[in-house]
């Protein structure tokens, strides 16, 4: 047995060693030279977590080696990318397995998970288990946490999808160019043989783009600046459709110009299913199955999932936990509800994470709503009184009851 002695947010790993000693340990991985001489190999690295995953795939022998794996990472949109571009694979017959923060499911059965990235063993563990249910393909969420941690490492992705990037995880990054920093790390380890698409409007793109070697480094957007323009959008409150318009002769398998109906609600969502689209056709996918696919899936659960009440309200579900995704969804719900529809909107946030998202997120739904009430949302730790009291300081005075 090795011990790896890692550095982690609540306990140092280092006070283990003696434990581990006794329970058998053949050799330590550490950090920090010990103070005293130790009976058994120690090894001194500069990131034990690095080492620790490093040795996982070598024990485990790189066990997503056989697979088709796909990422997608970003602030928001990740499992609606991850979830469709799973749904339409299965759709094309492959067995596909998927990661994400709604558990992770294959081979009919649905399993719970802690995190949207498990960590490294239990990652190279779960990629055994799939192989041998028969799973080909895995679509996978890729954290900001897990790419700093090292648990992705030498996961080979033949596709891999940037969303966007705004405030989050910043009681772990400290700062948006550190979180930027990690979510690029996607990029920066993509091989000559993948296929990167990445949200062309969002100010974070060229900078996750740089210095990626992927054979093909595709944005998608609105704008025309994009290699694959978004246009002619149209929402509605049973679905969107759009039309994607190939801006560029050398993106293969992408026709000059086709129409997508998808069933998922908002603009945002647009982005979601263009994103998809565009990876599933340059991996090969004929167009015209990839329209007609899109046309059939549905998101996940949790993501502008509506419930009509025949002759009451319509409620939509929601994961919004970050103040770019709440604003993007209430502006949605407004618009589709038209000019006499009342928005009344449901949230917490969640405890023992970034602090300074909950003001912001106070102010957004007290302005786009007409009436909000905030409650728990997984407070962990923290005081529930003392959450809320933190989202409440982004709603003026006349507005609070």
């Amino acid at each position: 047995m090795i011990f790896v002695a890692i550095v982690g947010t609540n306990f140092d790993g280092h006070a283990a060693i003696g434990d581990a000693i006794a329970r058998g340990a053949s050799a330590i991985v550490v950090e920090q030279e010990p103070q005293s001489p130790l009976p058994l190999p120690v090894i001194c690295v500069s990131d034990s977590r690095r080492a620790f995953a490093e040795l996982v795939q070598v024990l485990f022998d790189r066990p997503s080696e056989p697979l088709a794996m796909y990422g997608v990472t970003g602030t928001n949109g990740k499992t609606t990318c991850a979830t469709l571009l799973e749904r339409i694979l299965t759709l094309e017959g492959r067995s596909v397995g998927f990661i994400g923060t709604t558990g992770n499911r294959f081979a009919g059965a649905e399993h719970p998970t802690e995190y949207s990235t498990p960590h490294a063993r239990q990652l190279a563990e779960l990629f055994l288990t799939m192989r041998s249910s028969g799973v080909d393909a895995v679509c996978m969420e890729v954290s900001s946490h897990a790419l700093s941690q090292h648990r992705v490492l030498g996961i080979d992705y033949r596709g891999a999808i940037f969303t966007n990037l705004t405030r989050d995880h910043l009681d772990y990054h400290g700062t948006m160019q550190e979180y930027a920093r990690c979510k690029k790390l996607l990029f920066d380890g993509l091989s000559t043989n993948a296929t990167a698409v990445l949200w062309g409007d969002s100010e974070w793109t060229p900078y996750m783009k740089r210095g990626c070697s992927a054979r093909h480094v595709i944005t998608v957007g609105q704008g025309a600046d994009n290699h694959v323009r978004v246009t002619d959008v149209a929402l509605t409150l049973t679905g969107t459709t759009f039309t994607l318009e190939r801006l560029r002769s050398d993106i293969p398998n992408v026709p000059e110009r086709c129409v997508i109906h998808s069933r998922l609600l908002g603009e945002f969502n647009v982005a979601n299913c263009a994103l998809v689209a565009v990876l599933c056709m340059v991996d090969g996918i004929p167009p015209e199955r990839v329209v007609a696919h899109m046309n059939e899936v549905v998101g996940p659960k949790g993501r502008m999932e509506v419930h009509v009440v025949p002759g009451g309200p319509t409620a939509i579900v929601d994961y919004a936990h970050t103040p770019d995704a709440l604003e993007s969804v209430l502006r949605v719900i407004r618009s589709l509800g038209g000019d006499g529809g009342k928005v009344h909107v449901v949230f917490g946030c969640g405890g023992n994470r970034d602090r300074g998202k909950r003001s912001e997120m106070g102010r957004i739904a007290s302005e786009l709503a007409d009436h909000v009430v905030i409650t728990n949302d997984n407070p962990s730790t923290e005081s529930p009184s003392d959450i809320i009291a933190h989202i409440m300081g982004g709603i003026d005075g006349p507005h609070r009851h």
